[in-house]
């Protein structure tokens, strides 16, 4: 379905006089700007924080999915694993979000809780999950140095297959990285992690939790026959400095054994050494079948030309006229492989992938770290299914601890059914329009509750209704809860309001009646919703397409 739905949020300020005693006006709840994230907030929010490397901050490739204005440098993007957990309702009980996302591409573990002090941009959390090591491991060099070779003019040496004496680049950014991580990671996160326990935002909250993920493995290694014979190289097969780089099965297990090595590590120190505070979160399975090299994808879905992200969870390196579905500048290049003099001139010596190229090796949030250079950086990085999975694995995670409080220590007990507490009665409306037709092309979610905030009543969305029920004019959608009768509701096109209707009260967004009347949020994106594919910016339709047709609100 190319379509980009709008959403706007009413807030429940009803006065229903003849089923209940008072009506109060429930605290404002808002729309978190994401095109495809419904997001609400209440006056009870559940505080918790992200922090970490660009694979916690995720890789912001243009404007549609950048999270907040790239604020710091750090190329934060609305499809990364805190956002999402912001947009999923379904982990957060009667508290709502309280994301503080403190992520920051290039930041290596110095930047946790000291250097660009990230642990100071969360507030109070009490959960706070962190990924981070990847950077001080190197791995953006060996991307760079043993898959993509940015730089032309530069001799890399032998392929690591044929790298017998260990000379070449890719060899010795592979060694770098062992070394690092037999001698040096766990003294450096354990620091890490003594300091964030320690930070004055947390080291009060006796039940505060640090969750540390690991990172997933990037490529399968049955898959020989086709991959050993792949080369993503920048200039292809054309003439270069180096041999070409090809995918061998020693080279993706050499990289799969780093990142299994982190893994390991980070589970034992966890285990170890911080039992109490700290899970750690294994990503790695999520990814199984997802990966590049895998069985059941082939090399379109090996470069991102899937359009619903589901064959390969990670982005590769796609070059700007690929993603705005343009001919490469020489249509003669294999796969739109670029010449050496086009590759200077696109990368700048400045590398692929956001690990720590683009930036200062010491810190994350440099100065490349701009949305137009994301499709430079993303590369290596998990996509929005990638994303997707890395929030389950965590929530899972989250739900095995009992959180968050709301979810098991409410201060009342749910009513039974067709019964409610009486005093006030209140609810949120989430009102979705679609590209269909005007006048049948607007849906609602509803969420309604007593005087105690139990919950009486809620839209159950399916593969049928994945965004709501109807609530055309001349097809309102009748919601019914523990009340004895159902609240109507209808949209207005014109003039862009709802009409509510329960029992003998009636009321519109827009005009208060009978102690009756609602907060409205605004529509977004502003400007309605947009229909069909854009031009250059397939890659964030694509998404939409993608949470439509799967219900991943």
């Amino acid at each position: 379905m190319n379509s980009i739905p709008r959403v706007k949020h009413f807030i429940g300020v009803l006065g229903l006089t003849n089923l209940i005693t008072a009506s109060v006006i429930p605290d404002a709840k808002a729309l978190k700007a994401s095109t495809e994230h419904l997001i609400t907030r209440d006056a009870s929010p559940w505080p918790y924080g992200v922090i970490g490397d660009s694979w916690g901050s995720g890789v912001s490739y243009n404007d549609d999915v950048l999270y907040d204005n790239n604020l710091d440098n750090c190329l934060r993007t609305k499809e990364s694993h805190g956002p999402q957990m912001e947009a999923d309702t379904s982990w957060t009980g009667n508290f709502s979000s309280g994301l503080r996302d403190a992520a920051c591409s290039g930041s290596p573990l110095v930047d946790l809780a000291k250097g660009k002090y990230q642990m100071g941009k969360v507030g109070t959390p009490n959960v706070v999950v962190m990924t981070s090591g990847g950077n001080n491991c190197g791995f953006g060099t060996i991307v760079d140095v043993c898959i993509y070779h940015s730089e032309p003019l530069r001799n890399y040496g032998p392929a690591y297959k044929d790298d017998t004496d260990r000379t070449g680049a890719c060899a010795k950014a592979l060694d770098d990285a062992q070394n690092y991580i037999t001698n040096n990671l766990q003294q450096d996160l354990i620091n890490t992690i003594n300091d964030i326990l320690a930070d004055s935002n947390v080291k009060s909250k006796p039940d505060f939790l640090l969750y540390l993920t690991g990172y997933a493995q990037f490529f399968g290694t049955d898959y020989d026959p086709w991959c050993n014979n792949q080369y993503w190289n920048v200039l292809g097969s054309l003439p270069g400095k180096s041999p070409i780089p090809y995918l061998s099965v020693e080279l993706r297990t050499a990289f799969n054994d780093r990142v299994s090595k982190v893994n390991s590590l980070y589970k034992t120190t966890v285990e170890q050494h911080f039992a109490k505070q700290v899970r750690f979160v294994d990503l790695d399975p999520g990814f199984s079948g997802h990966r590049f090299c895998e069985p059941g994808a082939n090399y379109d879905d090996q470069v991102n030309k899937d359009t619903h992200f589901t064959k390969v969870y990670l982005w590769n390196l796609n070059y700007k006229w690929q993603i705005a579905n343009q001919p490469a500048p020489n249509p003669d290049e294999r796969n739109g492989n670029i010449s050496a003099q086009e590759a200077s001139q696109l990368f700048g010596n400045n590398g692929v992938t956001a690990w720590n190229n683009g930036v200062t090796a010491s810190s994350g949030g440099g100065e490349g770290n701009v949305p137009g250079n994301g499709w430079r950086l993303r590369p290596f990085h998990p996509r929005y299914t990638g994303y997707t999975s890395i929030k389950t694995a965590i929530l899972a995670q989250l739900k095995a601890d009992g959180l968050p409080k709301a979810a098991t220590s409410s201060t009342s007990s749910p009513p039974p059914s067709s019964s409610y507490v009486k005093g006030t009665c209140s609810f949120h409306l989430t009102e979705t329009e679609d590209c269909a037709k005007v006048g049948e092309n607007l849906y609602g979610v509803v969420k309604m509750y007593d005087n105690a905030k139990n919950v009486i009543g809620q839209t159950v969305k399916d593969d049928d209704h994945p965004i709501g029920y109807a609530m055309d004019a001349g097809n309102s959608y009748s919601f019914s809860s523990n009340l004895s009768d159902p609240l109507v509701i209808t949209g207005e096109h014109e003039n862009d309001y709802v009409q509510f209707k329960i029992g003998a009260l009636s009321w519109q967004s827009k005009t208060p009646n009978g102690g009756a009347s609602c907060t409205v949020g605004g529509w977004n994106p502003n400007d309605g919703p947009v229909c069909g594919l854009r031009t250059g910016n397939e890659n964030a339709v694509s998404l939409l397409r993608f949470v439509r047709e799967n219900s991943t609100y």
